[in-house]
Order: structure tokens, then sequence, then C-alpha cells
């Protein structure tokens, strides 16, 4: 569910949400040859504990992103028309040189988003983020409601982190007469049908829509987690589809995590042998080299053309690929395959 305050079309993602890509990313297999988007990990360390997040299960050192890492990333991803996200499996601002990280991305004159949940953003964080023209603030939150939100999001206090957060950095942006960056409010619910969500929707939408500039709300996904003992009370009111997707993210996704990793998923939390795609401390292009490998290729056949997701611990859980695959496109798709 999405609502915007004016149209789509301010939205500076807009143009790259719209790209055909998206929609039949297999048709187009043959031609594409980087990634749409790049995640990028400033940290994997977070202050917040959330139900839903895979760091529940990460089992990696944490550490933060070098600049002359972040240098390589935006050199690459803009040579090549790629967007930057910042985010992974950590709090980005909890990076100490994250303005510095934010600078080496707009240099190269890339389109720049960080998500966030807005814990450890200050005033002088948010008027950096203006000065250098950050294209977007993905503000997360969970449910629709202070109880909902502070239930899942361990650590997190809805006003103090989330609320009053947005409604500073749209006072900020006004203030410095601004557009940029744009706010964008995410969250995520249980269940549309619920209760809570139809008898608090509209309230919180005409609310929050005087301060973001986009209101995105998704359903939680717990499948990944659900043998935690905190969440299985939980799992049980999952309203998400637990039916596997050909996957469109290995054509329109990497991730980098904090020291070099290249992964050809951007839902890799952990070290993942079958989907490591090299590093980004290696010379030359090292993303593009990665998204064009043969190993690539592989897990694309399995995954993409293929529903072979039993065969891989981290898709074996997987149901959030995009609902915007047409699966009247899928008659024709071996003979779609790219050559390996």
């Amino acid at each position: 569910m999405i609502w915007y305050k004016t149209s789509k079309n301010d939205d500076p993602y807009n143009e790259l949400w719209s790209r055909k890509e998206w929609l039949y990313p297999i048709e187009n297999a043959d031609k594409m040859r980087f990634p749409l988007v790049v995640t990028v990990e400033p940290t994997n360390a977070c202050q917040n504990n959330c139900l839903y997040c895979s760091r529940s299960i990460m089992n990696r050192e944490t550490g933060y992103l070098k600049l002359g890492i972040m240098e390589k990333i935006a050199k690459e991803s803009s040579e090549n028309n790629a967007a930057i996200r910042h985010g992974g499996f950590g709090e980005p601002l909890l990076h100490p040189n994250i303005v510095d990280i934010i600078a080496r991305c707009k240099k190269h004159n890339v389109l720049t988003t960080i998500f966030s949940n807005c814990k450890p953003l200050t005033d002088d964080m948010m008027k950096a983020f203006v000065d250098l023209g950050l294209d977007e603030i993905r503000f997360s939150s969970s449910g629709i409601t202070p109880e909902e939100h502070n239930k899942i999001r361990v650590n997190s206090d809805y006003y103090g982190d989330f609320h009053n957060k947005l409604i500073r950095m749209f006072e900020i942006r006004e203030k410095l007469n601004a557009k940029k960056p744009y706010l964008t409010l995410y969250t995520n619910v249980m269940d549309y049908d619920s209760k809570t969500f139809t008898e608090n929707i509209e309230q919180y939408k005409d609310e929050y829509i005087q301060y973001a500039d986009k209101i995105d709300i998704d359903l939680t996904m717990l499948s990944r987690v659900k043998e935690l003992d905190r969440v299985k009370d939980l799992y049980v009111n999952q309203t998400i589809l637990e039916e596997y997707k050909r996957c469109t993210t290995l054509f329109l996704k990497v991730i980098v995590q904090w020291n070099g990793d290249i992964f050809g998923c951007d839902c890799v939390y952990n070290y993942e042998p079958d989907f490591h795609i090299g590093n980004i401390c290696n010379t030359g292009s090292a993303i593009k080299r990665g998204y064009n490998s043969q190993k690539m290729h592989k897990l694309r056949k399995e995954l993409s053309f293929n529903i072979n997701h039993d065969k891989y611990k981290l898709c074996s859980c997987c149901y959030s690929n995009t609902n915007k695959w047409d699966t009247n496109t899928t008659k024709s798709m071996q003979s779609l395959q790219p050559a390996i």
C-alpha cells in the first residue's frame, strides 16, 4: 500500500521503480549487465532487536565500512547508472562517518537513499543530508500504532525514535527551503484486514502525510526467524503467502557488506558461499564482474528460470520477492534462458 503527498513523479526513485526490468527481468536478461540497485551495508551493528530481523540469527563479526570501499562502490555504481541503498543488516546512522559516506555517493552523482530506524538521527545529520542533496531517507517503523511498533521493535520508542525524528527532519528541510531528502515512511504490518489496521489506517495516513512525501506499508515476514521462541506466537498470524516465486532479485540487486564482500542477493545476512561473487577491494569492476559471473548465471538458472529454492538455505524460507511478477510470462521461460 502506497500513498503520495503529491505525485509519484516527485519520488526520486520513480524512474527506477518504473523500469520494465522490475516487471519482466527474465525477458530482459540478455540485456542486463549490472544491478539496478546496490545495497551498501555501512555497518551490521544495530541498537534495536526487531523480532523479524535476520540479525537475530546472524553470526558475522560486527564492523564498519571503510571510506575507501565506499569510494569504489560509488564510482562503479555511477559508471553503470545504478542506485545505492544504504541498509543491509545494521543501522547505517551508527557509522561514525555516515555523512562522509553520503558525500562519496553524491560526489559521483549516485541516486542514494538511507534506510534507517532513525534512532541515531541528529539535527546535525539532518542538515548535512540536506546540504549534500541526499535523495531519500526511509523512516522505518513497524505497525501503525505505538503499541505495535514498540512490541516488534525491541529497544525502540515510537515517539522518540520515529515520530519525532520524522517531524524534525521535515521541519529542517522546510527551514532550509529544500526538496531533498525525499521523506518516505516505511512500515510493515501483520495483516491488512486486522481490526487494528482497519480502525487506525485513515488516521495514521492523514497524520503522517503532513510530513512524509510517501507512505509505504508492507506485510511483515517472519518466515526466516520463525523457529525463534520469541517469534512463534506472532508467526501464526503471518499473512504473507508462503509460496516460492521465480527470483527477480538475482537480476536487480546485489549487496556489498561492510567488509567489501559482494553477494548476488541482497538478503544475505551471514556469509553465504553460494551467493558470494567477489570483494569490492579487488581491482577492476568487482560488482560488474561478479554480477556477470558463471556463478550468477547458475543461480539464475536455478532460482529465476526454475524454482529450486529448497536447495538453498537462504532461499528455502524466502517469500519476499516482488509481487509485480507477471505469471503470464512464464510460459516461455526456458527458451529465454541466457547462455552460460
